[in-house]
């Protein structure tokens, strides 16, 4: 045997030894697959609670009496182009009658909710597979229906939502019979969403368990890192349009590169729609430092529950980097108002103003006068309840005496 053919075996043999004892079930080189929240439970049972009470795991959600929050008994009717859309409730499933999108009127069982928060809509599913939103939605905050276009624009849900609103999503689309048997690792947002398919990390021995998956807080560049976040609050398609989310993106990876932004916004640049937080935010002081979206929010801490899944409540948040002193324009009305002037809530996502920028910056009611008024483009002083009324040129001169007086005051009238 020459020495050639004898160290080829000593390496192969070295080769099988080292991975014949490795509890890895997937070559290194084979792409990692998904495999469901309740795996991860399994060793981090803490991580996994803290989770469940945050809103992600409820963005998408199978219909029943405990999930519904829309009206289907009492305050159940809608006219929709001056035809009835009537809401119903037949034991435990939901159903609801309209026109379709043959134009003509047919009962369309609930399958599925979106959302439950601000607001909530209802998907079906055809018999080919397709799921469709249905169009009416509920608000919570004002109790009502309102319309919403997504039947009209013809939108499929496989297509257009279900790579954020669900983790794991394979569309299963067969052109041949035109067939949806779409599957999901788990009906909302949950762990891979953020952290990359799992198995590869389940199946890996203690000593590669870090390597063997993304944690968003590690990727050493934050504009990258914030990308993951960015995956699914941001607007546009994908794809030449063909999807409304990021297909193919995964935690680590490059966002810019797959994605068309087509946001909804304001004249000077800020998102006047909810799913924008990413655009906002790349424009922003915060960006421009590295302070990414986990430095504000909490993902899975557990007891902690709250609508924004803010580590601490309000300005305190901001006043925990953030020094100021009680003069000028931050002596007006209080030093500890940072949110209302520099997150001023000029979004909407069910009701006006339900959603903050996240440009963190003021915006003046200069911006609101050269726009042409407030329906054009809302400002910080008038987001307020209290100014809500004022004209914003009495709130610019305010502000433009404040500016210059530079004396030091707690309040200003």
């Amino acid at each position: 045997m020459t020495r050639k053919i004898m160290l080829i075996l000593f390496i192969s043999s070295s080769l099988f030894l080292s991975t014949a004892g490795s509890s890895l079930a997937q070559p290194a080189n084979e792409a990692a697959a998904y495999v469901g929240a309740a795996k991860c439970k399994k060793c981090h049972q803490e991580i996994h609670e803290g989770w469940k009470s945050t809103l992600h795991p409820y963005k998408f959600q199978k219909a029943s009496p405990d999930n519904i929050v829309g009206d289907f008994n009492k305050n159940n009717r809608l006219e929709i182009n001056g035809k009835p859309t009537t809401m119903l409730q037949k034991g435990e499933e939901f159903f609801i009658t309209t026109v379709g999108p043959d134009k003509k009127t047919d009962t369309y069982k609930v399958n599925y909710v979106i959302g439950e928060f601000w607001k909530q809509l209802y998907v079906t599913e055809f018999p080919n597979g397709e799921l469709r939103i249905l169009p009416v939605m509920w608000i919570v905050k004002t109790q009502q229906w309102k319309v919403t276009k997504a039947w009209s624009k013809n939108l499929i849900y496989q297509n257009a939502c279900s790579g954020c609103h669900n983790t794991g999503t394979q569309i299963n689309y067969n052109k041949a019979d035109n067939t949806y048997k779409t599957t999901w690792s788990d009906l909302g947002v949950a762990c891979e969403a953020c952290h990359g398919p799992g198995s590869r990390h389940v199946n890996a021995p203690e000593e590669n368990k870090s390597d063997t998956i993304i944690n968003p807080a590690k990727i050493p560049d934050p504009r990258r890192a914030a990308m993951v976040c960015g995956s699914c609050h941001t607007r546009g398609s994908c794809c030449e349009g063909k999807y409304g989310y990021p297909k193919g993106y995964t935690p680590g990876g490059q966002l810019n590169f797959m994605f068309s932004e087509k946001p909804k916004l304001h004249p000077d640049g800020s998102s006047k729609a909810n799913r924008q937080e990413y655009i906002d935010w790349r424009s922003s002081g915060h960006a421009r430092e590295g302070i990414v979206c986990w430095d504000c929010h909490y993902t899975h801490q557990q007891g902690n529950s709250n609508k924004y899944q803010t580590k601490l409540p309000g300005s305190s948040l901001c006043r925990s980097c953030h020094q100021v002193e009680n003069k000028g324009v931050h002596g007006i009305h209080s030093v500890n108002n940072c949110i209302g002037c520099h997150m001023p809530p000029i979004g909407k996502r069910a009701t006006k103003g339900d959603v903050h920028s996240h440009g963190f910056k003021l915006v003046s009611p200069r911006k609101t006068i050269d726009a042409g008024g407030l329906e054009k483009q809302p400002n910080s002083c008038n987001s307020c309840h209290y100014h809500k009324d004022d004209r914003p040129e009495e709130m610019l001169k305010i502000l433009e005496k404040v500016k210059s007086s530079r004396k030091n005051r707690k309040t200003f009238n």
